[in-house]
């Protein structure tokens, strides 16, 4: 079904963008020790795992059946539909193009994910939180009532028995479920 292939290809990218912060900071170690791009993509290729190994495969393949190393990565882009790909793409064509240190722009391009990583992470447990103190604020009124339903019946009487009571019950209950 396509909820599961975009499920599991949703998996892929976020795998790739992943291992793509190694990957980058490998390239940028291999160029400053003197090798070419692709050379470094090669070294890349055979220390990661799957899915980057198997994508920047991909461009090699095509670069070596005589595709441009920047059509190569524009390839990788569509292929591979991340914030993070795009960014490195369109440095590589830029630095191509009008020359440029290679090694230092993907040491910046993993700086610059490592941190965006940082903070989605850090919104994401905020978002946890937040959500799991709605939760404990949500039940709180009922185990309030079941407290005193098992403590003290008679207690709560007066709310299950009298008509102000059900006035009340429901006018507790909408504001909860406002709330």
């Amino acid at each position: 079904p396509k909820i599961v292939v975009n499920n599991m290809f949703n998996k892929r990218v976020m795998l790739f963008n992943i291992q793509m912060i190694d990957g980058l900071g490998l390239m940028a170690n291999g160029m400053k020790s003197g090798l070419s791009i692709v050379q470094a993509l090669g070294m890349v290729k055979q220390e990661m795992p799957n899915p980057l190994a198997q994508e920047f495969d991909y461009v090699l393949k095509q670069q070596q059946l005589g595709v441009s190393v920047e059509d190569a990565f524009q390839n990788l882009a569509k292929r591979v539909p991340s914030e993070d790909v795009n960014m490195f793409v369109t440095a590589v064509v830029i630095l191509k193009e009008t020359g440029g240190n290679l090694a230092e722009t993907f040491e910046t391009i993993v700086f610059t994910i490592r941190e965006r990583v940082k903070v989605e992470q850090k919104i994401s447990a905020m978002i946890a939180q937040n959500i799991a103190q709605g939760a404990i604020v949500f039940c709180m009124p009922y185990g309030l009532v079941a407290m005193f339903y098992f403590s003290d019946p008679e207690f709560l009487a007066p709310l299950f028995n009298d008509p102000l009571g059900w006035i009340l019950v429901a006018v507790a209950f909408t504001l909860q479920m406002v709330g």
